[in-house]
């Protein structure tokens, strides 16, 4: 029984790990619609209430942040990484972010 557990929480880790592939603002933007990524990048602006713009080497993407709590100005200039999926509407591709962790 021991055995069955641990290949069950081994198998669920292992799918988690793949879930959310690490990829660029580029190559973001060339993904389907709801895949799970993760991105990091400079936080460059606020385009507008839930929405601000993240910055690589790649090029930049708006990316949809829920700021109910604050009002995220403190976010322009930093350093994150991003988890979240990807959300293709009426020709334009942005991130609904999941998670976000301030790297600088």
């Amino acid at each position: 029984m021991k055995k069955k557990v641990l290949i069950v929480l081994a198998l669920l880790c292992s799918t988690s790990a793949f879930a959310r592939q690490e990829v660029s603002v580029a190559q973001a933007k060339d993904m389907r619609d709801d895949r799970h990524v993760a991105l990091t990048g400079t936080i460059t602006g606020r385009a507008d209430e839930d929405h601000y713009w993240l910055q690589d080497s790649t090029g930049r993407i708006l990316i949809d942040l829920d700021d109910d709590d604050d009002d995220g100005r403190y976010l322009t200039g930093k350093k994150v990484r991003i988890t979240g999926e990807v959300d293709r509407d009426n020709g334009h591709v942005e991130i609904d972010v999941d998670r976000i962790y301030i790297l600088k």
